[in-house]
């Protein structure tokens, strides 16, 4: 490494170390970062002898490669946006919820499961799928006999597994993008993997609802 070269190294890691400040200590989030990162391609472009000619095709480059995977994340958040703003949404929790309701209490928590984890399809926020089901789910779960913690183990497996199994995943997509992985490539190589962890989570709630799991 030549002297610029190290210089732009040095300027580099002292980028990290500012953002690493900002995000624990001054809140900072996706704009903040988004910001910095760009101060910190010029600045280091420049330390490093580009041109600004330079730079700039290099901000090119990335973002072309991106592309796709920024399309993804508009696809996928506009499907959560038409079934939440078309009220689409609750007639479906509603529905599943009756269903699950009606099966036996050993096997009402896989259906809780499974209800969660299609629900990662139509809500890939952890957060905003909470809000949607767990208003009904968890008192659900007291009429058929199982604990609110199961309710909510429940909710945790299948959103985990879901999120990075479904298209709509807008994150999940984008880095399949930035990798060079096709979703039909990743699901080859996933789905044995699934199905043990699908396999384990069953185990994991049928045995919750037996002991009465209550943490």
């Amino acid at each position: 490494m030549n002297k610029k070269q190290k210089a732009a190294s040095f300027a580099l890691l002292s980028f990290f170390v500012l953002l690493v400040y900002g995000v624990l200590t001054q809140g900072w989030f996706m704009l903040e970062m988004a910001g910095l990162f760009i101060i910190m391609g010029v600045v280091v472009g420049l330390i490093a002898g580009l041109t600004l000619n330079d730079i700039c095709e290099a901000f090119n480059d990335g973002f072309r490669e991106v592309l796709v995977g920024a399309i993804i994340v508009g696809i996928a958040r506009a499907v959560s946006v038409v079934m939440e703003d078309g009220q689409i949404m609750d007639t479906i929790v509603h529905t599943l919820g009756t269903i699950v309701g009606e099966i036996p209490g050993t096997f009402s928590v896989i259906g809780m499961f499974i209800v969660q984890m299609l629900f990662s399809f139509l809500i890939p926020s952890g957060s905003g799928q909470a809000l949607v089901t767990m208003p009904i789910l968890a008192p659900l779960s007291d009429l058929i006999g199982v604990t609110r913690q199961t309710a909510v183990l429940a909710y945790q497996f299948g959103d985990g597994l879901g999120n990075i199994l479904f298209p709509t995943s807008g994150y999940f997509m984008a880095a399949l993008a930035l990798a060079g992985v096709s979703w039909q490539k990743w699901v080859r190589f996933y789905v044995p993997l699934f199905l043990i962890w699908f396999g384990l989570s069953a185990i994991f709630l049928i045995t919750a609802h037996f002991i009465q799991w209550n943490g």
